[in-house]
């Protein structure tokens, strides 16, 4: 090959798009909510199987800013110290940091409608991208009418343009299909491992949180209206479990938010714990391992991934009527409407254990290796076709866990 030849081969080669990036979400290590944990789930996996992967974070998010983690380049933008403009604002920034960068990029893996400046900056750079639409963020009520406005606009305009919409649920396709006349593919989330914890340890993280075995019942969530983290405490105390020696752990707090203050006030009070927000998985385990119940309020989303986890250690679960609680729960939990919580925790006094069963769920449906494939196949431009592939349950029950789009 002559050195003319080299040199045109050399700058077409470098023209060769071979990056991923994810985008939307305030980056890894995960330190916040399920589409962290999904990002720094699929994009290890990614780089498991030879992909270039590239993640965006944000520098209000992290206090120690780290070039690479576990294979994955981070990318980091500014953001806003306005938590409400944060997402607008730095999908603003990745957007035409993605323009600048355009022909680094294979494809685009966008998390949550609500970055709708940078997925349109994306789809104006002609990278190929696929959107997940996250869940009704319209229907939080922490939002005032004009993000809510916001919110379902940017859901309406992304399902116009956007080809290729990821849902993580298939309440929330049927959704998309009947509001938005827009198809999309099912893809949930997966179920993390969980930790291995000598007994000893199990024992003093219990101690350390002044909490018995099975006698106590445990949310894990974001303080926000849409979870009913207060309702539920209210509602502990209406019961008079805690008069009984139960007691109501919280676990989550970050922010002195005027609803976040109000469930502060229980705190000590009624058996009532408010704990911080954490991210070590020990400990986590450990909560969720011995609790009696699992308490789920969260309304909005799709297949949530506190549930999952929820599903995959505790021993029952009490979690909020919705379609999105009953597809993914099926007919293992127990189910509440926000007026009739003090109730529903009565009746889990009387629920029978269904570890063994939920268990069994999730690993008939919710894989991270096979949420994977499906975003490999949109990564290289072909249709998700989710499948859950199960090889050690029997014939019969393999036949009955395949889901596919």
């Amino acid at each position: 090959m002559t050195k003319d030849a080299r040199y045109r081969s050399d700058k077409a080669h470098s023209h060769i798009r071979t990056t991923i990036a994810f985008c939307g979400t305030r980056g890894v290590p995960a330190n916040y909510g399920g589409f962290e944990t999904a990002v720094d789930e699929i994009s290890c996996r990614f780089v498991t199987h030879g992909y270039n992967c590239e993640v965006f974070c944000r520098l209000s998010s992290s206090d120690k800013p780290l070039e690479r983690h576990q294979g994955r380049r981070l990318v980091y933008v500014r953001g806003s110290n306005n938590r409400k403009l944060d997402t607008f604002v730095s999908s603003i920034q990745t957007g035409w940091y993605l323009w600048r960068h355009r022909k680094r990029y294979a494809h685009v893996l966008w998390f949550n409608n609500a970055n709708f400046p940078g997925i349109l900056l994306t789809r104006l750079a002609r990278i190929p991208m696929s959107v997940n639409t996250d869940g009704l963020e319209w229907r939080r009520a922490k939002w005032s009418w004009p993000f809510k406005v916001y919110y379902f606009s940017s859901s309406f305009l992304v399902s116009r343009f956007c080809r290729s919409l990821v849902s993580d649920s298939h309440a929330l396709q049927s959704y998309y299909h009947r509001r938005f006349f827009k198809k999309t593919s099912f893809i949930p989330y997966g179920v993390p491992d969980t930790p291995a914890v000598p007994e000893s340890r199990q024992i003093e993280i219990l101690k350390r949180f002044d909490l018995e075995k099975n006698r106590y019942f445990l949310q894990i969530t974001r303080i926000e209206p849409d979870n009913l983290p207060l309702q539920v405490a209210s509602a502990f105390q209406d019961s008079g479990l805690g008069d009984k020696g139960f007691k109501m752990v919280f676990v989550g707090y970050k922010d002195p938010t005027p609803y976040a203050q109000q469930l502060i006030a229980y705190d000590g009070r009624y058996g009532i714990q408010v704990r911080d927000a954490l991210y070590d998985q020990e400990t986590l385990y450990v909560l969720r391992k011995h609790c009696y119940c699992y308490v789920h309020g969260n309304s909005v989303g799709g297949t949530n991934p506190a549930l999952l986890e929820a599903m995959a250690v505790c021993h029952r679960v009490m979690a909020i009527n919705c379609e999105f609680s009953r597809e993914v729960l099926g007919d293992m939990g127990l189910f509440f409407d926000p007026a009739n919580i003090a109730s529903a925790f009565h009746a889990a006094v009387r629920l029978e254990e269904h570890s063994t069963d939920m268990q069994r769920r999730i690993s008939r449906r919710y894989q991270w290796d096979d949420v994977v494939d499906s975003y490999m196949r949109l990564a290289e431009r072909k249709p998700a076709n989710y499948e859950v592939k199960v090889k050690w349950l029997p014939a019969a029950i393999v036949r009955d866990s395949v889901v596919t789009e």
